[in-house]
């Protein structure tokens, strides 16, 4: 984030917590597909991940950081143990509880993380880091790594970089007007550096539409570049 001590990052998300949907939605209509159809990418992204953990999903512990509105979680809360979310927007979380009474909800100061060490399976953050001002990044995933057991895993979904419409919905969406997109090659240097090891990338979304084919192509293309965003997980 270029100018983040200016416009605080809890600000920009509170004020477009009643809309994140609409808003979202508004970016992505040049390419024919809703906000949903990638919430839903996410979803077959995050549950293979955690059987990666254990073979019994719902014997697990998640952690969603930077959780927003929480539209993910009606997808994957009742596949695991437990889901808890954070996040700076006081007035998302609030959107976030009303949709998910189910999940655990709890506020972020952006820096510290509200756990203590080692209390969760598994610690993701979808589409956050591009929002987190660049000089707290690698104190972000010390963060997340810190809040890991040991066998544990953190995933980082990010956008990439290197596809022209994620550039183009980036600079098109009022939300990421801050933003400052990560390179895969420089968040894997940094999770290393966090303490994450085991880092695996792979590059999903190849095509707006979802289905058997969909899913087929982003296995087989998932090494190349070409995707409109990637994932970057290893284990603590």
């Amino acid at each position: 984030m270029n100018t983040a001590a200016e416009v605080p990052v809890e600000a920009e998300f509170d004020q477009h917590s009643g809309v994140y949907s609409e808003t979202i939605d508004d970016a992505l209509s040049l390419f024919g597909k809703g906000h949903d159809f990638f919430v839903r990418s996410k979803v077959d992204i995050l549950l293979p991940a955690f059987a990666s953990i254990s073979s019994d999903i719902t014997s697990l512990k998640v952690l969603d950081v930077g959780c927003g509105v929480g539209l993910v979680h009606r997808y994957i809360a009742g596949s695991v143990g437990k889901l808890h979310g954070t996040d700076v927007s006081g007035a998302s979380l609030e959107v976030a509880r009303k949709a998910n009474p189910s999940v655990d909800y709890v506020p972020y100061d952006g820096m510290t993380l509200p756990y203590g060490a080692a209390s969760f399976d598994c610690a993701y953050a979808i589409c956050v880091m591009h929002h987190v001002p660049v000089k707290q990044w690698k104190g972000f995933l010390e963060e997340m790594r810190r809040v890991v057991r040991p066998g544990g895993m953190v995933i980082i979904i990010e956008h990439n970089p290197l596809h022209p419409a994620t550039q183009w919905v980036v600079r098109t969406t009022p939300m990421d007007a801050n933003a400052v997109l990560l390179w895969p090659w420089r968040l894997h240097r940094l999770m290393k550096a966090a303490g994450i090891g085991s880092l695996r990338t792979r590059y999903v979304v190849f095509l707006p539409f979802g289905g058997r084919v969909a899913r087929l192509i982003d296995r087989l293309f998932a090494r190349l570049p070409f995707g409109t965003q990637y994932v970057l997980g290893g284990r603590v």
